[in-house]
């Protein structure tokens, strides 16, 4: 806004000394499972309409799993052929071992490995990602290998992509910065120097910081995809859209959730407004 130095000064009385997530980092797995697992599902599945596909006799994918919560409700609703890759060994372990506390290692298996590194075969009939996409390099690359191990559609009910992501980077809580300040700052990462936003970050979040100089360089990550540029990887790869909501958190304030979707619809706004993506694609 002001330049590093300025904007430094002026974010500095705002930030925490210990940043919240710090504490939870401790304690990944303690309140997990599969009743938790099942809450999230349908979280999502109720905002794309319930549309989620489930089918015991289709195989499917999640990349970006983490810890296995949406991977572990699939295999409980009865799918029988869940695969959850993640690069972190650390949440890999984790699914591992919920998986067989749930006694569900039979129908949800877990491997640690970058998308990038999985097989060319078109092998799966559905492809999952739940909150991952605004945080990969390169995003567009990183769809188009999802594509790359999707079946074609078919006369089957397969081909299908489920997204959701978000927020956003140039949305109004797109830094990911918010609950390392004391209150809610809109559209800081935009706002804002980068330059002094790392430098608070190196300084003030504890016990997890890093010596990352650029969002991108962070430990979870933020690669700035604009929603706009998000649509044009999906025009480029030819997915045929099924169902696609931005924002649906908006929904409990109907008024709210209307003027949402109006401004949206101005390409010089978009950009800044879209938060978060849920869409259903279908390969042809």
């Amino acid at each position: 806004m002001f330049g590093k130095t300025i904007d430094y000064w002026l974010l500095r009385p705002l930030a925490h000394g210990r940043h919240p997530e710090a504490e939870e980092l401790r304690q990944l797995d303690r309140n997990l499972g599969i009743e938790s697992a099942k809450a999230r599902f349908e979280k999502w599945n109720r905002r794309l309409g319930n549309e989620i596909p489930i089918d015991p006799a289709m195989r499917y994918l999640e990349v970006g799993c983490g810890m296995g919560e949406m991977s572990l409700a699939l295999a409980q609703y009865g799918c029988r052929h869940v695969t959850g890759v993640d690069k972190d060994p650390h949440y890999i372990e984790i699914a591992k071992r919920l998986a067989k506390k749930a006694q569900l290692q039979d129908r949800c298996t877990f491997e640690c490995m970058n998308v990038h590194d999985l097989p060319n075969e078109k092998e799966y009939d559905i492809v999952l990602s739940h909150e991952m996409l605004e945080h990969v390099e390169r995003p567009g690359d990183h769809l188009r290998r999802m594509d790359g191990v999707l079946k074609s559609s078919g006369a089957g009910a397969g081909g299908v992509i489920v997204l959701a992501f978000g927020p956003l980077f140039h949305s109004p809580l797109g830094g990911h910065l918010n609950r390392f300040f004391r209150f809610r700052i809109p559209w800081i990462g935009v706002l804002f120097s980068e330059d002094a936003l790392m430098r608070l970050r190196r300084e003030f979040w504890r016990p997890v910081a890093d010596e990352a100089e650029s969002f991108e360089d962070t430990r979870e990550g933020l690669n700035k995809m604009k929603f706009s540029e998000f649509l044009r990887y999906i025009e480029e790869i030819g997915w045929r859209t099924e169902r696609l909501t931005v924002n649906p958190q908006l929904k409990r304030w109907p008024a709210l959730w209307r003027l949402s979707n109006a401004l949206l619809r101005v390409p010089l706004l978009r950009d800044y407004l879209a938060v978060s993506v849920y869409a259903i694609y279908r390969r042809p």
